[in-house]
């Protein structure tokens, strides 16, 4: 058993192009399982949807308002899978697939190239098998696709530090990790450069690679940076005067260091959440306890990049008080290889065929956690639109209106294919919404930069009837509500439901004589 199994066999190292590609395969499967989670698969697979029925391919929508939370990167890869795939939950998760993977393959070649066959093996296998790391291959935020340029940049950069150390051509590389680093600002803003410029700096310093400095710092790398990450932001300023103090100023600085945003969490949260979400392979990590795992060694220096690097991203996310738990998915590149770092030199140091089975063990767990998690998911989807806008879709004609009473169904659009922004009944003067972190201040944030938009998107509950009753003969209207709405609202008194749910409920609501009757006192309005 020890002998089939060991890290030098060629059954536990198989090609290079075939084990990739079975990881690859491997992140992709159920991703089409699941309708999409809320609110936040809901609202960046709906904004990319946005853009692409409105050919807004600049500037990120948000219900036909400009959506300045995060950059574009994620919503322009996820037009151009709708463009090929068409419009499926699944087709808004090739992004975060695609990061994924592109990760595995990226660390599979530099864990070959600077330690070997087995430690890059088992490195990609231990990654690709976190519940951690496969479920955000499989979830459509921007989570993992940050995760992957900052994994892609900072692979990119150590390579050419060791190669300029080594004498051997680096500008290329140099080049690349810059590109890749102006990507990981474009999926994420600052965060991207920040994260590896904080790594690197640290790790270039204790280690004490100053030639490595100027070669990541060579000035056409920097011109290169600056020109694949700042024409976005420099036309959005231009186009939306005040977008640089609300993307970078608010959205950055302010949300960072502020309290009262949601998900508030003690300093400690981001530690047991990923060796839980790590799980079997996490219980492996009492190995780098050891003093003699951190001693001189051909693979010292690379451990202690990804201890830094660790480090640093569970560090900095702990900071602000609110916490999202898919904010530490770059620590997961790191934590995979120093867990197979120990794995390995436990391998290594053994003759009886036990850490060959125990790692069998370790991998049947976690592909198992992987599979039933993703599995429940799929059987507890809750407030999903989709089976409603199923309904919806059939009988809906691209003239008709969408109307949403006191929430924001992100999803609803996307499954409905709604042709136009959804308007939006609430209460828009409460002194409430500016300063509550939810969905009515993303929505009124939007409206700051597109008034005219804002004005016909967010209605009054009293201006709600009174546009009805205003809409030119034969106009028709499907309305998101709860049950309890259909009394509250004079256009729903009376009428049943077009399609429903256990939560929600859809109304047609056709603007007719016999409407005008019922809602508007029999007084015909000019449309």
């Amino acid at each position: 058993m020890a002998k089939a199994l060991s890290p030098a066999s060629s059954d536990w190292t198989p090609p290079a192009g075939r084990f990739l590609l079975a990881v690859g395969v491997w992140l992709a499967w159920l991703a089409w399982m699941r309708p999409l989670t809320l609110p936040d698969e809901g609202r960046y697979a709906g904004v990319a949807w946005d853009m692409l029925r409105s050919g807004s391919h600049a500037v990120p929508l948000l219900d036909g308002m400009p959506y300045f939370h995060k950059p574009p990167l994620y919503y322009w890869l996820t037009e151009l899978s709708y463009s090929v795939f068409g419009v499926h939950p699944w087709a808004a998760r090739t992004p975060s697939w695609l990061a994924a993977w592109g990760a595995c393959v990226a660390l599979y070649c530099f864990v070959r190239r600077y330690r070997d066959h087995a430690a890059a093996t088992l490195t990609v296998l231990i990654l690709a098998t976190l519940p951690f790391f496969y479920g955000g291959a499989q979830f459509a935020n921007l989570d993992m696709l940050v995760a992957g340029m900052i994994t892609l940049s900072v692979l990119a950069a150590v390579d050419t530090v060791l190669r300029a150390e080594r004498a051997q051509p680096y500008r290329w590389m140099s080049l690349a990790a810059a590109v890749l680093a102006a990507l990981a600002v474009l999926a994420k803003g600052l965060i991207g450069l920040a994260l590896p410029g904080a790594i690197l700096l640290i790790w270039l310093i204790w280690t004490r690679r100053w030639q490595g400095l100027a070669a990541l710092l060579w000035w056409p790398a920097m011109l290169v940076f600056v020109a694949v990450a700042a024409p976005w932001f420099v036309l959005m300023q231009l186009r939306f005067p005040g977008f640089y103090d609300y993307f970078f100023v608010y959205q950055h600085f302010q949300r960072f260091a502020a309290s009262g945003f949601n998900n508030a969490q003690p300093f400690w949260f981001y530690l047991p959440v990923v060796v839980g979400l790590s799980l079997p392979w996490s219980l492996w990590g009492g190995g780098m306890m050891r003093k003699a795992f951190w001693s001189e060694g051909p693979a010292r220096d690379l451990r202690l990049l990804a201890a830094i690097w660790f480090v640093v991203v569970i560090t900095f996310f702990s900071i602000p008080q609110s916490k999202l738990v898919g904010y530490v998915m770059p620590a997961l590149v790191p934590l995979a290889f120093l867990l197979a770092e120990v794995i390995l030199a436990a391998w290594r140091a053994g003759s009886d065929g036990l850490t060959s089975r125990l790692v069998r063990i370790s991998a049947a767990v976690a592909a198992g956690i992987c599979v039933i998690a993703v599995g429940v998911a799929t059987n507890s989807a809750r407030g999903s639109a989709e089976p409603l806008a199923q309904v919806v879709r059939a009988q809906a004609r691209p003239d008709d209106t969408f109307v949403s009473l006191h929430t924001y169904p992100f999803d609803l659009a996307l499954y409905a294919r709604a042709a136009r922004p959804s308007w939006v009944v609430d209460d828009w003067l409460s002194a409430d919404v500016p300063v509550r972190d939810n969905w009515r201040k993303e929505l009124y944030d939007a409206a700051k930069f597109d008034p005219i938009t804002g004005k016909e998107i967010l209605v009054s509950v009293a201006d709600f009837n009174t546009r009805l009753c205003a809409a030119p003969e034969g106009s028709r209207y499907w309305i998101w509500g709860s049950r309890a709405d259909g009394a509250r609202y004079a256009p729903l008194q009376g009428l049943a439901p077009a399609a429903s749910s256990v939560k929600y409920v859809m109304w047609r609501v056709d603007v007719d004589e016999a409407f005008r009757q019922r809602v508007c006192g029999g007084t015909p309005k000019a449309g």
